[in-house]
């Protein structure tokens, strides 16, 4: 587990937000475009239409795949407790 100070502590969540929010934006700009684009098509995959295939799986994926990218780049274990609550005089 990282010491982070205050400053990086906040800087740390700041990266993490950030990196969940770019998935989220990927997911979403992939159901959305993919529903979009095979929409009247008339094409069939898994006994569903290929919009709704494509677009569900995709995102599945999509969202895996992020989730492992970010737990190796981008997320930190870090204890968010402030260091002066640890410091409390016990007599």
């Amino acid at each position: 587990m990282k010491k982070l100070n205050k400053k990086e502590k906040h800087e740390q969540c700041m990266r993490e937000i950030k990196g969940t929010l770019i998935v989220v934006v990927l997911c979403c700009v992939w159901h959305i475009l993919t529903a979009f684009l095979l929409n009247g098509t008339g094409l069939y995959f898994l006994g569903m239409p290929a919009w709704f295939s494509v677009s569900v799986l995709g995102t599945v994926v999509i969202a895996i795949a992020g989730l492992a990218i970010l737990l190796k780049k981008v997320f930190v274990d870090f204890e968010y407790d402030d260091e002066e609550e640890e410091k409390i005089d016990v007599n």
